[in-house]
């Protein structure tokens, strides 16, 4: 009986996007637009990668125009209309999107840009991926500009997205975010139509109005008082996805094991940290599993720090600005801790994280594991132990240089 509504659901789907793609001969874009329609990577629900990739786009590519995010059901976000001005939520954009109403919209804009980060691949779902670049292709044929920034492949892209690949890059340069996901692509798309840049999360400005809040104070004060006693900070940020891939106790139990052999090698101090409050496996979230840990190793006596009160992935920088490095399952955390010359031990998955650390010149093999190997995580943090002050020194060599290659994402269209 599910295959059946899979089956009726996708060709649904799919006679949606034939009547779009006929429609579109028949609607020309409005040449007094003045409106930027984003397409955010996912809903913006709670995800903070996308709270700081919109937020990087709204200050560094909108120059004050007003912007239009199209989401697949109605969002209310105070808290992002407080950082980002000039800025309008739309639904809809799902399985049962209605197609003139899309095509109406993008005709009443003067540009459609698509935030690409890890989505493109169909590694979550490959309809995410499909469809978003039919907006592309729906909008180039209304002849309404797009762009897309700079995305992940993983090793195996499916057949379906290589060739819509292959059919919007005739028209729209491809953005591409790391060293592995360019070669990935370049073995099917001719170089000429591709863009090597990096993630648009690099460029995220701070906003201190954010996290001007009581318990930023009290975390400031921990940080503090943590320092004097000589003590190390580590930003800990697990991820929900990885947990639900190999259940909620193996995954807690395997973070546990990474964090005692830190404690083997130093003298550190852990504030749990979160980039996604969605309950993701069962009803877990980044923040419930950092809540697990925090209870266990300051039940152990372990000098930490837990909030469950930070609202979206700006105001989280606030927090990351003050640790000394990151342990990280979510790669935009990473991201927001390298952006302040804070070196990563990145909790990979799905190469995603191979790419990123390369543009630091850094070797992969000395700063990440793999979510299901956490148990064997002994002899990985010897190595970034060992190496920190040379990871150190790349990360502070290289960030401005990866800042300003950042730039190409609102470029090359």
């Amino acid at each position: 009986m599910n295959d059946l509504k899979q089956l009726f659901k996708n060709l649904y789907v799919e006679f949606f996007w034939s009547a779009a793609y006929t429609c579109s001969f028949f609607i020309k874009a409005n040449q007094q637009a003045n409106k930027i329609l984003v397409l955010p990577a996912a809903n913006l629900n709670g995800g903070f990668g996308e709270d700081i990739m919109i937020t990087s786009f709204m200050n560094n590519f909108a120059n004050g125009t007003p912007v239009c995010i199209l989401n697949g059901f109605k969002i209310v976000r105070e808290d992002y209309k407080a950082i980002n001005k000039n800025i309008e939520f739309v639904d809809g954009f799902n399985d049962k999107v209605n197609f003139l109403k899309l095509l109406f919209l993008i005709k009443n804009c003067s540009q459609v840009y698509v935030i690409g980060a890890d989505i493109m691949d169909g590694t979550y779902r490959v309809h995410n991926s499909i469809n978003r670049l039919r907006v592309i292709e729906l909008a180039h044929r209304i002849g309404v500009k797009a762009q897309i920034s700079g995305f992940s492949v993983s090793k195996n892209i499916l057949p379906v997205v290589k060739a819509k690949f292959i059919q919007i890059s005739r028209n729209v340069k491809l953005k591409i975010r790391d060293v592995e996901s360019y070669g990935r692509m370049k073995d099917f798309i001719t170089a000429d139509r591709l863009v090597l840049t990096n993630d648009i999360a690099f460029i995220c400005p701070d906003v201190p109005e954010t996290y001007r809040t009581n318990t930023h104070i009290d975390f400031k004060t921990w940080v503090t008082e943590a320092k004097a006693s000589g003590k190390t900070i580590i930003g800990v940020c697990p991820n929900a996805i990885q947990a639900k891939k190999i259940g909620l106790d193996v995954y807690v139990q395997g973070f546990k094991h990474l964090l005692e052999n830190f404690l083997a090698v130093g003298n550190y101090a852990f504030v749990f940290l979160y980039h996604d409050i969605r309950p993701i496996c069962d009803e877990a979230s980044d923040s419930t599993i950092s809540a697990i840990l925090d209870k266990h190793f300051s039940t152990k006596g372990v000098n930490c720090f837990y909030t469950d009160q930070i609202r979206n992935g700006v105001e989280l920088k606030g927090y990351v600005s003050q640790v000394d490095f990151t342990i990280t399952g979510r790669m935009h955390l990473g991201i927001s801790g390298l952006t302040y010359a804070k070196p990563m031990f990145g909790v990979s998955y799905a190469n995603k994280f191979e790419g990123m650390v390369k543009l630091f010149g850094i070797d992969p093999n000395i700063c990440l594991i793999d979510y299901d190997k956490l148990n064997e995580s002994r002899e990985k943090v010897r190595l970034f132990t060992e190496n920190f002050d040379s990871i150190e020194s790349n990360v502070k060599d290289h960030i401005q240089k990866v800042k300003l290659e950042t730039t190409n994402n609102y470029a090359h269209g």
